[in-house]
């Protein structure tokens, strides 16, 4: 189903995201994809609306599908995914959005039905929807006191498997916390470009486009922005380079790295380039960094972002770690810094896909694969250097597993005490090399970081 009108286009991305496929369906991609092809097109209404359609159904679905489950005589697992992505955000205007009137969900879910699905499953759709508006109370909700996974499964819109996974590890009122957190709509979190502002500058610059501009909790650099008018890109501060969109627990990587001026540094699976302009700011641009990726057009667009802001001293390279070390870089590096592909359970904030798309098999998987480009740009590290291991997770099985593995297989490495840090995110920073941000205690994304030192 594809179209300008909003909800078309909303689902059309949340039938795009249950279809999988890769990176090309995660949820930042998709966005930047549709905007491109289609939300440019759009009135500033129009694209808004999009958005919270969007984020807010996937942040909700699980309460969503108990209430379509309730009132279906089809099971939700055999209702077509287009159709039942029309009924979610269907039930997602009516109960979630004040100003979208419920006649109006409820006929343009009914008119988009009629586009895709032949008149039975058109009278399935409006009949399910009208039987649930006319008659909310026979609506029965899980109580906690009676199954309190269950209640907290459909109350806040999580599988009941990662909630059990969570209370074991962090207690059940620890884990409701986490959820309630999860699901909040983050404020816009932004990385001075220090080669260029200083945060106090920068926020002054900022003060006309937002209802308010605030020093980061944690990291120097970050400033935290709400109520923004136009969009990010829209910015002329943004244009100028004065600044980057980046989480105050992904600043702490870079950080932990603490790479000086003059050094020659690594920055695997750089990805867009958010902690690669960190690390030369660091450096104060001078040095040296590679930044080693495999998709062709990250790397293009991780160019235009060191453009943006005045950075100099950043040399693409493609490769895959999956394939083994970069070839001729052994022993090259005084610091080696690795974000790895992960779960992303730490960031399902800012991405509330991931509570839908992850499953509990692929922890193990992940984290061999962890492991595998751990020991690959390991051996690109001097002796003496520093290797900084860093995951958007909280999972054991990508974190301290991965850190104890990698210890166990190479003794060459150890543990490199955390400095240069004094101040940032208390509590999170051990004098043990390992540095855990948790979302709902420090109020930033989840991110695990372990630094080593090679010994010989």
């Amino acid at each position: 189903m594809t179209g300008t009108d909003p909800r078309q286009v909303a689902c059309s991305m949340l039938d795009a995201l249950d279809a999988g496929g890769g990176e090309s369906t995660n949820l930042d991609r998709l966005f930047s994809d549709t905007f491109n092809n289609t939300l440019r097109r759009m009135d500033r209404r129009d694209r808004n609306f999009v958005y919270a359609l969007v984020y807010g159904t996937l942040r909700t679905r699980g309460r969503l599908d108990w209430v379509i489950a309730h009132f279906s005589k089809i099971p939700v697992r055999k209702i077509e995914g287009p159709v039942l992505n029309i009924l979610r955000t269907a039930f997602y205007q009516v109960f979630y959005m004040d100003r979208v009137p419920e006649a109006a969900a409820v006929n343009t879910a009914v008119e988009n039905t009629r586009k895709i699905a032949g008149n039975h499953v058109v009278r399935f759709v409006n009949g399910l929807l009208r039987t649930a508006l006319r008659s909310p109370d026979r609506m029965w909700w899980p109580q906690r006191e009676n199954d309190p996974f269950l209640w907290l499964s459909v109350d806040q819109s999580f599988p009941v498997w990662i909630i059990r996974r969570w209370a074991e590890r962090f207690g059940f009122d620890e884990t409701v916390s986490l959820c309630r957190y999860h699901n909040e709509i983050p404020p816009l979190t932004i990385r001075t470009n220090t080669l260029k502002a200083a945060p106090g500058d920068l926020a002054a610059a900022l003060k006309p486009y937002a209802r308010r501009v605030a020093r980061g909790t944690h990291a120097p650099e970050s400033l935290r922005v709400y109520g923004l008018k136009p969009s990010v890109d829209a910015l002329e501060p943004f244009r100028s380079g004065l600044f980057h969109v980046q989480d105050e627990a992904a600043q702490l990587v870079s950080h932990v790295t603490a790479p000086m001026p003059g050094e020659l540094v690594m920055d695997a699976c750089a990805g867009l380039g958010g902690k690669t302009a960190h690390l030369a700011q660091l450096m104060n641009n001078t040095g040296g960094i590679v930044a080693v990726d495999n998709h062709a057009t990250r790397r293009e667009e991780l160019i235009q972002q060191m453009r943006r802001l005045g950075i100099t001293i950043v040399t693409p390279l493609a490769h895959d770690l999956d394939e083994g070390p970069v070839p001729g870089r052994d022993a090259s590096f005084d610091r080696v810094q690795i974000d790895a592909p992960c779960s992303a359970t730490g960031v399902i904030r800012r991405n509330p896909d991931v509570r839908w798309s992850i499953r509990e098999t692929d922890f193990v998987r992940m984290g061999k694969r962890q492991l595998r480009f751990l020991k690959n740009v390991s051996a690109s590290v001097k002796i003496g250097g520093v290797l900084v291991y860093a995951v958007c997770s909280i999972e054991p099985e990508e974190t301290t597993d991965v850190r104890d593995a990698f210890l166990k297989q190479h003794p060459e490495f150890g543990v490199k005490p955390f400095l240069g840090t004094e101040g940032m995110f208390p509590g999170a920073l051990p004098p043990d090399g390992v540095a855990c941000c948790l979302p709902h205690v420090h109020g930033t994304d989840g991110f695990y970081i372990a630094a080593f030192t090679r010994k010989a």
